[in-house]
């Protein structure tokens, strides 16, 4: 089954959100840039560890590499696809699983060790089965100045067709600490516009720092409708 890119009207709105922070802690950040200093944090570009192997696969479609008070950190993002028996008994079933892992290491030259990793899969019949990572609005980040990185993640997913919602994710990870935010956004007929979508929040996030809650607050504004809330947990 083919895999197509998302509906105009869900690019239209997917605008870059710098939520408060300079636009080198965004993955999306010119690679040429040099280095930036945050406070308590220093974004890497990638020129910098081109003689250094990095972990992920050849064909990961980014790497956010940083440094911290632990040492370096780098977020692989990597998309990738299987087909499963479909649980129904009706054939299989194409699945877009999207990946994102970080690894740390405590000094340059030394072992990458794997943090955590996150990981969505989307199993689709069809007909239009999407998923993608949304780059321009995953980065590291130090928004509550304790020197410690934060991660944060955000993609959507879509099985189907027509006015069928499509699946919003975002997430900011701190240390062992996750907070998220999912929901639906669905598009029009002429998919252009939201019509209705629904919000569900980690429940974490009731007791996240307050620039943790605005960053995705404002983040989850940008990219979908915020009508209805729910209190669930959100990977």
């Amino acid at each position: 089954m083919p895999t197509r890119l998302p509906a105009p009207g869900l690019i239209g709105l997917l605008r870059p959100a710098l939520l408060g922070t300079a636009c080198a802690a965004l993955a999306a950040c010119d690679d040429a840039a040099p280095s930036a200093q945050l406070p308590g944090l220093t974004l890497l570009p990638a020129q910098d560890v081109a003689a250094d192997p990095m972990p992920g696969s050849d064909d990961a479609l980014r790497r956010v590499h940083y440094r911290d008070l632990h040492g370096e950190g780098v977020l692989v993002l990597e998309r990738s696809a299987a087909v499963i028996d479909d649980p129904a008994g009706n054939g299989t079933l194409d699945v877009a699983i999207l990946t994102a892992r970080l690894y740390i290491r405590p000094a340059p030259r030394t072992g990458w060790t794997k943090q955590w990793q996150r990981q969505i899969r989307q199993p689709c019949a069809g007909p239009v089965l999407e998923a993608a990572w949304l780059l321009q609005h995953v980065g590291a980040t130090d928004l509550d100045g304790d020197g410690q990185a934060e991660i944060t993640l955000a993609s959507h997913t879509f099985c189907g067709g027509g006015s069928d919602p499509h699946q919003l994710h975002v997430s900011l990870i701190d240390g062992s600490t996750s907070y998220g935010i999912e929901g639906e956004t669905r598009l029009d007929a002429t998919g252009q516009g939201r019509f209705d979508g629904e919000r569900h929040q980690s429940p974490s996030l009731a007791m996240a720092p307050p620039v943790f809650v605005q960053h995705l607050d404002t983040l989850w504004s940008a990219l979908g409708d915020t009508s209805t809330t729910h209190a669930r947990q959100a990977h």
